[in-house]
């Protein structure tokens, strides 16, 4: 499994080499959600900007290039996502901050995963399944997180704003 910055290219790319390359995405974007949120000062525009990242790149893997705005309209769309990210900034206890920005980072990326693999349906309530389990997965592996290679490498411009 890759745990390179870059995605690697749509067109040369197999479903399983697609899959890894997910899944080190969500894993890599996960774990810098974790050591992002427990940073005085970094709040919730840098878990935005990190998880809008994850999206886009999430983008490459299909062959799409995201803009910004698109990745924040998806993100956005994903009301539960969005509210754990809020809430694990502002609660300045790590024990409870780390595992809620790792889950809901990591859920957001399964279901960015999953929504293209299906097409990209407009309607998005198939996936809160996808995102629960992927929750419950990072909060029970939350070693797999706190021990990423990458966790303090951003996926892009964390200070960039972000309207969502």
């Amino acid at each position: 499994m890759s745990d390179g910055p870059e995605v690697v290219d749509a067109e040369i790319i197999d479903d399983n080499m697609r899959a890894e390359e997910a899944e080190s995405l969500c894993r890599w974007a996960a774990a810098r959600a974790g050591a992002i949120v427990v940073v005085p000062g970094l709040g919730p525009l840098s878990l935005w900007a990190n998880d809008i990242y994850l999206i886009m790149k999430m983008g490459k893997l299909f062959g799409e290039t995201l803009t910004q705005k698109a990745a924040a309209g998806l993100m956005g769309s994903l009301g539960a996502h969005f509210i754990g990210s809020t809430l694990s900034a502002l609660i300045p206890f790590p024990p409870l901050q780390i595992p809620i920005a790792v889950g809901t980072t990591y859920g957001l990326g399964r279901v960015v995963y999953e929504w293209y693999l299906a097409g990209k349906p407009a309607d998005l309530s198939p996936f809160k399944k996808v995102f629960d389990d992927a929750v419950a997965t990072a909060k029970d592996n939350m070693t797999i997180f706190k021990e990423h290679p990458k966790k303090d490498e951003p996926l892009g411009d964390e200070k960039q704003h972000f309207e969502v």
